[in-house]
């Protein structure tokens, strides 16, 4: 079943909103994220993150209730998911022999 996969998922947000409340939203967004305790990596153009497929889908959930509470105009959420059908996906395997 896929909810028992981990996956590597990249999760970037733009809000459509006024300039000086964009970043505010995308800090508070990356705080959520935080909160999950999941390993994460946090980026220029979006927040790279690894768990079980369900937890990270619940994030993505979480992510557009928090914007649909504190938002006053549209946003846009990118989702990118890596999944493997037999192993764990993570991110440091993939970006560890580039440190």
């Amino acid at each position: 079943m896929i909810e028992q996969h981990n996956l590597n998922a990249s999760l970037q947000l733009v809000p459509i909103d006024e300039p000086e409340r964009a970043m505010p939203l995308i800090d508070e967004a990356i705080g959520l994220l935080r909160q999950s305790g999941l390993p994460m990596e946090v980026g220029p153009f979006g927040t790279s993150i690894e768990g079980p497929y369900h937890q990270v889908m619940q994030l993505v959930q979480q992510l557009n209730e928090y914007m649909l509470q504190h938002s006053r105009h549209d946003w846009l959420l990118n989702l990118q998911l890596h999944l493997h059908p037999t192993q764990a996906v993570s991110m440091h395997a993939k970006t560890s022999k580039h440190r």
